[in-house]
């Protein structure tokens, strides 16, 4: 039997999870992933959260939802990490559970409800700004995601349309040692998170540090504004991928930019995260101003409302966020 499969929990529809504080009622289920399964529960006063359950199993030497909920608890009242609401383990049952606001859904979602699968020009970067903002918050504390990618990121709702959250830290790993020093590079790494939008030193089974996510994070920006996506997005296998990536850094760097008119402050970005080395810090500021030059030449707002804020559709309360 898989993890997976010992990790499903099942909870029906009006199924009750009883902690100190409150007693949640499942509404439905919203996802599941590798940790187990998201759900849209409310409490006993009807007000609406997530909660994600994973199962509770001896031989597992990591739990996913233990790092959500370190992580989670350490960042605070950061702004792009959702709250915790409560949490706690049902011994007898067998499983651990964290309730959290609920948010909206994903990048992922969002930009498949658009025509052409992509954001607009200004709302791709005004997000992808806000993205990289919660990844140097995430820095700051001394962790790195090693799986940033649309599906890991979500809008707040109601007037938090605004606002990114990232989401999922099931496989983030701490590279600050307990005297906030860089740990010494482990000689070889397995490979972590999705293949599509992971750097190379993950392909290539190297230590990963904060320049790593910034090369995930800048995946994730071409796929929220290229038609048609990444160059690699059609390859399954992880040699193929890595091959596509490494031509893209040569003399195929123009297909990254494919049918593409403002690539020039975009290339310099990309030109810089690859001149970092795993032990380098990363100039955000660089980046974030990289992305607002590139704006201002396409004589754009990246403060503007993003697509989903002056789309006429009604939101939901769909968290399509906490799960892969």
């Amino acid at each position: 039997m898989s993890d997976e499969e010992e990790d499903d929990v099942n909870f029906k529809v009006g199924h009750e999870i009883t902690s100190g504080k409150a007693t949640y009622t499942v509404v439905r289920l919203l996802g599941e992933g590798g940790f187990g399964a998201v759900y849209l529960v409310k409490d006993d006063k009807g007000k609406q959260a997530a909660m994600k359950v994973e199962r509770k199993i001896e031989k597992r030497k990591h739990s996913k939802l233990k790092m959500e909920i370190a992580i989670l608890k350490l960042v605070g009242t950061g702004k792009h990490f959702t709250k915790i609401v409560d949490r706690g383990k049902k011994d007898k049952e067998g499983f651990f559970f964290l309730v959290m606001e609920l948010v909206g859904k994903s990048l992922g979602d969002l930009k498949s409800e658009r025509a052409e699968k992509v954001f607009s020009f200004a709302t791709g970067l005004g997000v992808a700004s806000q993205c990289l903002e919660a990844v140097e918050e995430l820095h700051k504390f001394g962790f790195i995601h090693r799986d940033l990618k649309p599906a890991n990121y979500a809008c707040g709702l109601d007037d938090k349309k605004h606002l990114i959250y990232i989401l999922d830290f099931g496989i983030a790993r701490k590279f600050l040692n307990t005297k906030n020093e860089l740990k010494t590079p482990r000689e070889t790494v397995g490979f972590k998170g999705t293949v599509r939008f992971a750097p190379l030193a993950c392909h290539r089974n190297f230590e990963m540090g904060p320049k790593d996510d910034c090369e995930s994070w800048f995946y994730l920006l071409l796929d929220l504004i290229l038609v048609g996506g990444l160059p690699w997005r059609k390859l399954n296998e992880k040699m193929d991928v890595l091959k596509s990536k490494e031509e893209c850094r040569k003399e195929k760097r123009h297909t990254l930019y494919t049918g593409f008119k403002h690539w020039t402050e975009l290339n310099k970005i990309l030109d810089y995260i690859d001149s970092r080395a795993y032990q380098d810090r990363v100039d955000y500021q660089f980046i974030y101003k990289s992305l607002a030059e590139a704006c201002t030449s396409a004589g754009l707002d990246i403060d503007a409302p993003y697509d989903w804020e002056n789309s006429k559709e009604k939101d939901t309360s769909k968290e399509s966020s906490n799960s892969k």
